[in-house]
């Protein structure tokens, strides 16, 4: 559970379900103009897997691709971006995919059950050409488990993609367009099925 201390916005930061605006400390390059704020538009996994893909490992590199893509800036802008702005960028970030830190505390937006749950996404997201602001979860079988290992061939973010598509009815591409908070929330109610801790 957040304290009252997180959950207060620095006077340089605006967050919404979409966007994280940054105010720089001092105007900087972007795109051959020159600004004094940054949008961070709200990451999906399909970012964040393109992002993993072609830093090859390098966690730095990564994320510097990642908010190049995120705010459609140059990474030699972002780069060249004071450390504080830089670190300004991370907490906006921070803000938009915020880290599930309490398993023993049922969050508002997931309702469980003995054989599903229900997540409330942050926003509105299209899944099979519909928009929906909640996806259902189901509780996974042996099988099913079994099924998606052998389709991933040993890829474990194929695998638990492949997973996620067949207990939601959502296809692989629309769960890669969920904003990155929503899968995470999907994560956090697939552990509540597989994880008999009594809550």
């Amino acid at each position: 559970m957040m304290n009252q201390a997180e959950k207060v916005l620095p006077s340089w930061l605006l967050v919404t379900a979409e966007h994280a605006v940054v105010t720089l400390s001092r105007p900087s390059e972007a795109n051959g103009v020159t600004v004094d704020k940054m949008t961070l538009r709200s990451p999906t996994l399909r970012d964040e897997r393109a992002a993993d893909r072609a830093s090859q490992s390098d966690a730095e590199q990564r994320e510097l691709m990642l908010f190049s893509g995120l705010t459609e800036i140059g990474l030699k802008d972002i780069e060249g971006l004071l450390l504080l702005d830089y670190h300004r960028l991370q907490e906006g970030y921070s803000r938009l995919v915020p880290q599930l830190t309490d398993p023993t505390v049922l969050p508002a937006w997931l309702s469980v059950s003995a054989d599903s749950v229900q997540v409330t996404l942050s926003c509105p997201s299209e899944i099979s050409s519909v928009q929906v602001d909640t996806l259902n979860l189901r509780s996974p079988t042996v099988r099913e488990v079994r099924a998606a290992d052998r389709a991933a061939n040993g890829n474990a973010e194929q695998r638990e993609l492949t997973l996620f598509a067949e207990l939601t009815g959502a296809g692989i591409a629309d769960l890669e367009g969920l904003r990155l908070v929503d899968y995470y929330r999907l994560q956090a109610g697939y552990f509540r099925l597989v994880h008999d801790d009594g809550i």
